[in-house]
Formats: C-alpha cells, sequence, structure tokens
C-alpha cells in the first residue's frame, strides 16, 4: 500500500519492540483541503488510516536496521485488511495529528491497534492487520462482476450538486445506475496525471503508482455518500454533510494502478434517519479490489463544522 504522505512534516516520538508513536503536522495547503468540503476544509478520515500506515511502515523500517527491535520483518509488508475504524472527531488543518500504533505478531501477521488524537482529543481508533501481499486479500464472499456496465446516468455536473466535493478530492466519475434508498453503481478511472503521484520519481517502477488506499476507501465512501443524498430535497442538502462515524471488516485484494476503473458498488443494509450502514465491493476488471462489511455514515448539519473550524483557526 502506497502513502499519500500528504504531512510529510512527521517525526517519532517514541519507538521500541511494542510499537511508535508519531506526530503529524496538518500542512493547511495540502491539496486535499481545497477540494475536501471548502466552506469548512478537514481531513478526510480515512487519511488518518494514511498517517497510521506511515507510522507502521517507519516501525517496520526501523525494526531492519541494528536496535533492540525484533528481527526478520519482511521487507514489502503490506496492509492486508482493516479490521475496524471508529471516527470521533475531525482533523483541520493546521492540527497535530499523533498516531500511537502498537504492534504485535499474531499467526504470522502483524496486529495494529492505533489510537489518534489533536490538540482537541481522540479522533480515531483503528484496528489494522498487516502481512505480505500473498495474504492481501478480499473476503471469500466477494463476487466476480463481469457484467457489462450500464450507460453512464449522471457524470460530474450532478455528483457536484449532491456532495461537496471538488478537485483534486472528488474522487467519483460517473454513475451507472441508482437505486434510491438501495443501491448504487459508480466508476472512478485511475490516472497516473492524479497529484497523488507528483512526488514519484522517474526512475520508480510501476508498483510505485500504486494507488493509495485511503483513497479508494474514499472513492466507495464518496459512492455511498451519493447514494444517501441522491433522494433528498435539495434545500435539505444545502444544509447537511455527510460525516463518517466508522468502518469493520474492509477486505483488500490486488492494488489498484494507474490504467485501471474501478466499478463501485454500494447498497444499503441498514437505515434509520439520517443515518445509513452500507455494504458493498470494488471491482477491477471483474475482480473484487475491495469489500465492504460496514460502514456508517450519517448527514449532519453544516454550520456545526463551520463553526468548529473557526473556532480552530481562532
Amino acid at each position: 500500500m502506497r502513502s499519500i504522505a500528504l504531512m510529510p512534516d512527521a517525526s517519532v516520538v517514541r519507538t521500541d519492540a511494542t510499537g511508535i508513536e508519531m506526530s503529524f503536522a496538518v500542512d493547511p495547503t495540502a491539496p486535499v483541503f481545497t477540494g475536501h468540503y471548502p466552506d469548512f476544509p478537514l481531513l478526510p478520515g480515512v487519511f488518518t488510516l494514511d498517517a497510521v500506515h506511515q507510522a507502521v511502515l517507519r516501525h517496520a523500517e526501523d525494526a531492519l536496521r541494528p536496535t533492540d527491535l525484533p528481527t526478520g520483518l519482511p521487507t514489502d509488508l503490506q496492509l492486508v485488511d482493516i479490521r475496524s475504524v471508529r471516527f470521533q472527531s475531525p482533523v483541520l488543518p493546521g492540527d497535530t495529528l499523533t498516531v500511537e500504533a502498537a504492534v504485535k505478531d499474531v499467526d504470522g501477521t502483524r496486529d495494529v491497534r492505533a489510537t489518534c488524537r489533536t490538540e482537541r482529543g481522540r479522533t480515531a481508533t483503528l484496528r489494522l492487520r498487516y502481512g505480505t501481499p500473498g495474504q492481501r486479500r478480499p473476503t471469500a464472499a466477494a463476487p466476480s462482476d463481469n457484467s457489462p456496465l450500464p450507460k453512464a446516468r449522471y457524470g460530474p455536473a450532478a455528483l457536484k450538486k449532491l456532495i461537496p466535493h471538488r478537485y483534486p478530492a472528488l474522487l467519483v466519475d460517473r454513475v451507472h445506475t441508482v437505486d434510491p434508498g438501495r443501491r448504487i453503481i459508480t466508476t472512478k478511472a485511475v490516472t497516473c496525471n492524479e497529484p497523488w503521484y507528483q512526488d514519484v520519481p522517474d526512475s520508480a517502477g510501476d508498483t510505485a503508482y500504486a494507488y493509495p488506499t485511503a483513497l479508494l476507501i474514499e472513492s466507495w465512501c464518496q459512492s455511498a455518500a451519493l447514494l444517501a443524498a441522491w433522494d433528498r430535497p435539495p434545500d435539505e442538502l444545502a444544509g447537511q454533510v455527510a460525516l463518517f462515524g466508522g468502518m469493520s471488516g474492509i477486505g483488500l485484494g490486488a492494488e489498484v494502478l494507474p490504467g485501471d476503473v474501478l466499478r463501485h458498488e454500494v447498497r444499503i443494509s441498514r437505515a434509520l434517519e439520517g443515518t445509513w450502514i452500507f455494504e458493498g465491493t470494488t471491482t477491477v476488471d471483474g475482480s473484487a479490489v475491495l469489500t465492504v462489511d460496514s460502514v456508517m455514515t450519517a448527514l449532519r448539519p453544516s454550520e456545526a463544522l463551520t463553526g468548529l473550524t473557526a473556532a480552530a483557526q481562532a
């Protein structure tokens, strides 16, 4: 899993055999903030996952050095699956995000339990599993889907009326079919000209362009947000924003590369007033690259986020 590295100003607070603590300065000029809720910029929740991933890889690198850390770690360590993530509060531009990750060997893989926080308190708790590329696979129930895509019914102009994401954080290109309140199929084309690849050196091989898993999940989650917003009145959407509260049972398949087209299928498994639980898959050329057991999202008043960002800036 390639890191997005949107928070390059990072420092190791502590690292030992049990885990690692790192702090990240959240750059207010990072390109994602111009397109992720432009009126009240927030760090996408799944980017917290990327910060934890950076910390885990740094811990593995330190373990390969002549220190007191355990040896024998694989140099091709990859995120295998995401057991659970619970988002508790947003991360804002200019925050310092601190990640504490406990790492433990369990049955040939590495179990990671992480807690993230800013100056305002805890932002997320995560449980991840790392292993080798051969251990990375979606859930057994993931279907193959080689059926032709329906002709695209809605493009970017329609999507921008439903969700507030903009370049470069709008990660859905088209909606092909939608059954409001039940199911949606969308696509996202991955290209090497996306800003996430700007720091990849020319000497790097194709594997350096593996699409960051945080973006893969964000693209799927934006499809879920579209489904949640689809049959809502426009005046209601104007005062609401979709916030993701947590996710569990995220299985990962083969890495996604430029030239691939992500086919997201999102289904509503449970719905309450203003809150939804989603499930689904992402496939490339018929093979599953992402399986989702559960993602919870809720519509919340945008004024609350506007007030939060104003208070933080003050």
